[in-house]
């Protein structure tokens, strides 16, 4: 089976992580990997309680232990921008990975949380969209696309994310031709821009599922999107979390191969 010795999806204390950057680079020499990316939350001035303090610091943090780790692994310093929070120095990251964290209130200023709780969830679709979760999803998708767009990141993050709290179909069927439209509009104007789509597999552990869901990997490879695969890690257990899994949902799907970021850059690796 192929093996992936690479991920740019994870996170430290500089953010929500449970653990150093030195922890989760030793995680990483552990686990075999080749190549590992940082990617702290973005700066949210209007949400401080899981994002980076301080861009500057992270910076220099990572870039420190970039050559602390010269020969033993390749450490690259990335950030997870929120789509309402872009960076002012992207020219200092290695690599961008675009999600959207929440929905905007434009008149208000106030911002509900997508992948927050159920009653988040419910008190946004009757606060900002009227009690119609068809229009909350509807506006979650276009955000994707719009942020996608506008800044170009190397990385698409957990492009489904929005029915992080939809189990059991609690809000809005996941299966209905309106959702599948708006989910394929996205993944279409996505892939359009040049992102990376990943299959973000902390999804297994806090959907039942993976990011993006098994329908919607099936069309991302059928219009020819590429896919990468991240654990979104927030501890060290979970540097590789179900990578394996990984591999055999893409295979599923029909994929060639997955897309691997290697010396700086991505590559694909073709099915061993």
């Amino acid at each position: 089976m192929t093996r992936i010795c690479a991920g740019l999806h994870n996170h430290t204390t500089m953010c929500d992580g449970e653990n150093t950057a030195r922890e989760r680079a030793e995680a990483a020499v552990a686990a075999g990997f080749t190549d590992f990316g940082f990617s702290g939350h973005g700066h949210t001035p209007f949400d401080l309680s899981y994002a980076i303090r301080d861009e500057g610091e992270y910076i220099r943090a990572v870039r420190a232990l970039q050559k602390e780790y010269a020969g033993r692994i390749r450490l690259y310093c990335g950030l997870e921008q929120d789509a309402f929070a872009p960076t002012a120095r992207r020219a200092e990251y290695d690599y961008i990975i675009g999600s959207v964290h929440y929905w905007k209130d434009d008149p208000s200023g106030r911002y509900w949380s997508v992948d927050g709780s159920p009653e988040t969830v419910a008190d946004c679709r009757d606060a900002l969209f009227g009690g119609d979760a068809r229009k909350m999803v509807e506006a979650y998708y276009a955000n994707v696309a719009d942020s996608c767009e506008a800044y170009r990141p190397e990385i698409c993050g957990h492009i489904d994310v929005v029915g992080q709290s939809n189990r059991g179909m609690r809000f809005f069927d996941e299966n209905a031709p309106w959702y599948l439209d708006a989910a394929f509009a996205s993944i279409d104007r996505v892939c359009a821009a040049g992102a990376v789509i990943e299959l973000n597999t902390n999804g297994w552990e806090r959907r039942g599922e993976c990011y993006p869901a098994p329908r919607l990997l099936e069309y991302i490879r059928r219009i020819g999107g590429k896919m990468t695969v991240n654990a979104d890690a927030h501890r060290v257990e979970n540097v590789a979390l179900h990578f394996d899994r990984a591999v055999e949902a893409l295979k599923r799907a029909g994929f060639e191969g997955v897309w691997v970021w290697e010396n700086g850059r991505f590559a694909l690796r073709e099915w061993e």
